[in-house]
């Protein structure tokens, strides 16, 4: 690793116009050394914005918004064991072990880890091209009353990247070269780009009725459609480790591959909205969506939404002074969205096309493997939501309060299939097989003040946000409710796992105690003092986890869950004399964490041969300090890998998210 590296942002920008017409142009450079020593993983990004609008005549304008951003990213690769350069590290790399040997060449160990990077010829560069554009018209007649408006949005979004991969060669006696990553001598170039379009066109209109009856009516069309191909080639037999033209490699192993996706969405949408003097508020909203990623009869839906509103500060016995409760509002809210963001081809049989990896007569020929199965009825998912809210505004508008309360209901949610049999020959489609419920609410409170500080004024401003929900599968196809699928009644993200009961303190200890050589923590199936003992919840001696459905459980129970709650925010502001600063927080107070194996938590629990973390040795069992009220037990290779994991933890976080300072100069 580097001792220091450097980035650099360059910004420019340029405004200006009058009243026919306007433009905005700016542009940006990004650029960061990389953090490597050796074949540096550098860093690079441009971008480019215009837009500008003219008015055409009094009651017709038209607009245009371009972007266009490029990024190169040189990534350097470690062939060693296939695996990054820090698990590489973490397996191979030994403290004793030397970069060089005395004759120059690589040592074996570096050459599995960071020799690999000295070395300097494995890498894969990636360069990302974003183009997009929109164009946009807008016409009003009738005083304003009546507009149309319509826009049109092209977007490209290309994908290249250059790989090479050559054996790196090391020296285990003088005069002896031999090469880590053998079998991986080629060369490797892709290119895929998505060809995205969308248009909207709609009319709105605006009127009122003897100055009480306030209506807004909307309504237009969208259509979308993205196009995606894909091109990969690669070949082996580089003629030399510094070839970088795949006409330089003269392997036999050569391979293509295609890629190539569709799909439209189009649909018809409204909007009514109606309020009686500023008191009541009605808004009926519908869409009539069709997507191409489903089957023909199950294409189109209607999803319609209404709400209602009702500012109490207006009415007439509201006799609270503006300066102590300057508004007040009740609102509810009851409708339907429809989500159709799956796979384009998820309703059909697709067939995989590939080269052979057997040689019959000479060659090497191309095979069609079996589709999987389509699921039945693939159709939209719909999310309905039920909303009621309070709108409060106190203190001359400095202080906010705003309250929701809701409950979502998620009907034909598209998720993973029930667990099969294995006689069932394949893996099982993901389809529309579960129902969701979810219940929430959520907080703001903000309040923003001014007053003169040394002549200028100073402002400052402060918003809390806080929120929390759950939810539960209340349908799914599991009658037995095996623990490894959804079931009905499932809080999402329930953990389920053993309770422990301490630490085996000595021999007699392990040989009173329930019988749980059914969650191994050695290959001896046996337990020692200071291993974790768990609760027998079910009284029948043994610890073990029983047909592992709801009811017959055995011991294992519900020990967490990995939702995120009570999420908050916290957002600090204030302006003076040219000066700004601001702060945002951000965090949950409540959640469960089940660390992954192969999680860095771990440390020699995962494999003996890690790292070992610097905060285990104060918190582990060791038997000569007998200590068995410690939080981590007695330390085992492997453990973390296996059935019975060691620990879960709740987390309390919070963090500080972003800090900004700004000065503007007049």
């Amino acid at each position: 690793m580097k001792d220091h590296w450097y980035g650099q942002n360059h910004d420019l920008v340029l405004s200006g116009g009058g009243e026919k017409a306007q433009f905005y142009l700016s542009g940006r450079y990004n650029g960061q050394d990389g953090m490597f020593r050796y074949n540096s993983d550098d860093y690079s990004m441009y971008n480019i914005r215009g837009k500008g609008n003219i008015n055409v005549t009094d009651w017709f304008s038209i607009e245009n918004n371009s972007e266009y951003s490029t990024m190169n990213y040189h990534q350097p690769l470690n062939v060693g064991e296939g695996s990054g350069i820090w698990r590489n590290m973490a397996d191979e790399g030994h403290p004793l072990a030397p970069l060089l040997n005395p004759d120059g060449t690589l040592s074996f160990s570096a050459a599995y880890t960071v020799g690999d990077y000295y070395y300097g010829k494995n890498y894969r560069d990636t360069q990302q091209k974003f183009l997009k554009n929109r164009t946009a018209a807008t016409a009003k007649f009738f005083d304003n009353a009546l507009t149309f408006k319509g826009d049109f949005t092209f977007q490209n979004n290309s994908f290249e990247f250059h790989q090479r991969r050559v054996p790196v060669p090391y020296s285990r006696f003088k005069g002896v070269i031999g090469y880590t990553g053998a079998n991986t001598n080629d060369l490797e170039e892709r290119r895929s780009h998505t060809d995205y379009i969308a248009t909207n066109v709609y009319a709105n209109y605006i009127t009122s009725l003897m100055e009480i009856h306030n209506f807004n009516i909307l309504a237009g069309f969208n259509y979308e459609k993205s196009t995606y191909k894909n091109l990969t080639a690669s070949r082996n037999g580089l003629i030399f480790s510094d070839a970088d033209d795949i006409n330089l490699a003269f392997g036999q192993s050569i391979s293509t591959i295609g890629g190539y996706q569709r799909w439209a969405v189009a649909g018809g949408f409204f909007r009514l909205n109606y309020d009686w003097d500023g008191r009541y508020l009605f808004e009926f909203n519908g869409r009539y969506d069709g997507s191409s990623k489903f089957p023909t009869d199950q294409q189109y839906a209607f999803f319609p939404s209404a709400s209602i509103g009702w500012r109490i500060a207006k009415e007439p016995f509201w006799k609270v002074s503006s300066k102590a409760i300057s508004d007040i509002k009740l609102r509810a809210s009851y409708g339907s969205l429809g989500n159709g963001n799956i796979s384009p081809y998820a309703f059909t049989e697709n067939f995989g096309i590939r080269q052979s990896d057997r040689i019959l007569n000479g060659i090497r020929p191309q095979i069609t493997s079996q589709p999987g199965v389509v699921p039945i009825g693939l159709t939209w998912e719909t999310v309905t939501t039920a909303n009621a809210g309070l709108d409060l505004e106190a203190l001359s508008r400095r202080l906010t309060f705003n309250f929701d309360i809701y409950r979502r209901w998620t009907k034909d949610m598209f998720t993973v299939g029930p667990t099969l049999p294995a006689v069932f020959g394949t893996t099982v489609p993901k389809g529309n097989y579960a129902d969701m419920q979810t219940t929430g609410w959520e907080l703001t409170l903000a309040w923003n003040d001014r007053f003169n500080l040394a002549h200028s004024p100073f402002k400052y401003d402060f918003k809390f946000i806080l929120s929390d929900y759950t939810s539960t599968i209340t349908k799914y196809n599991n009658a037995d409710k095996v623990l490894t699928d959804y079931y009905e009644g499932m809080k999402v993200g329930e953990i389920w796992g053993y309770r422990t009961d301490g630490l085996f303190k000595s021999p007699e200890d392990v040989k009173n105690s329930p019988y749980q050589g059914n969650i191994p923590n050695t290959n001896t199936r046996k337990n020692y003092p200071g291993d974790l003992k768990f609760k027998d919840l079910d009284g029948d001696n043994v610890i073990y986890q029983g047909l592992n459905r709801v009811g017959n459980s055995g011991d294992k129970t519900i020990i967490g869950n990995s939702e995120p709650r009570y999420i908050f925010g916290v957002n600090l502001g204030a302006e003076w004399s040219g000066f700004f600063v601001s702060t945002f927080f951000q965090g949950v107070m409540r959640q469960h964490w089940y660390p992954a194996p192969e999680s860095r938590f771990w440390g020699q629990y995962n494999r003996p041969y890690n790292s070992f973390p610097a905060w285990h040795e104060a918190n582990m069992f060791r038997e000569e300090l007998q200590n068995y009220d410690a939080y981590l037990p007695r330390l085992v290779g492997y453990t973390a890998q296996g059935a019975g994991r060691l620990v879960w933890l709740m987390t309390v976080t919070y963090k500080m998210q972003r800090i900004s300072v700004s000065e503007t100069y007049r």
